[in-house]
């Protein structure tokens, strides 16, 4: 178990490392439209932003947990007994230790993208005069939402786990990827706008 907590020390520290670099443009950028496009709304943008860099680090923690874990259940379902595995696949945690670190790390970060997409509309509301503006950010973050709600009351009350687990959550990471990183790619490649 000590080991378990160490890996996911160690793990979580990665996924925030990563989240860092992941989040750092796009907040350099929300920044600056927040101070020159925008009129003063307070440090409501601010908050926003911070619960989103916390969601970001929930949900890219998720994700190499699902990435570990199919890794694991592939191992364990491999014909040769997982022999001629690599090392660092024998200090990955058990399946089932997997499985428990990412529906926990899924709830906490299923909280905060309620507690984002709420803050979304309010800072929303604020700026535009409507709490939702319908974007593809907003569509792909509520198709996120909804998935992730899905799977966590499939494991809740029908036991939902191991590759559906894995599958869903690597999923709706890719819907919030493109809802987030993808903002810049749709403005600037599809849509041509500068």
């Amino acid at each position: 178990m000590n080991q378990t907590l160490l890996y996911l020390a160690r793990s979580l520290l990665g996924a925030l490392l990563l989240a860092g670099v992941c989040s750092a443009p796009s907040i350099a950028l929300a920044t600056d439209a927040v101070a020159v496009a925008l009129p003063p709304v307070g440090v409501l943008p601010f908050i926003h932003i911070a619960i989103a860099i916390a969601t970001t680090f929930a949900f890219v923690t998720a994700f190499g947990v699902a990435i570990l874990l199919w890794v694991q259940t592939r191992r364990l379902h491999d014909i040769r007994g997982g022999q001629g595995a690599s090392s660092w696949l024998d200090r990955v945690p058990p399946v089932l230790s997997l499985e428990r670190i990412l529906f926990r790390v899924l709830w906490i970060g299923f909280v905060l993208l309620s507690v984002l997409v709420l803050s979304g509309m309010f800072f929303g509301e604020q700026v535009w005069g409507r709490p939702l503006v319908l974007s593809h950010k907003v569509v792909f973050t509520t198709l996120a939402w909804a998935l992730f709600g899905v799977l966590l009351a499939g494991r809740s009350l029908a036991g939902w786990r191991g590759l559906t687990a894995v599958r869903a959550t690597i999923f709706g990471f890719a819907l919030l990827f493109l809802a987030y990183a993808g903002t810049h790619f749709v403005m600037d490649v599809v849509l041509k706008r500068q």
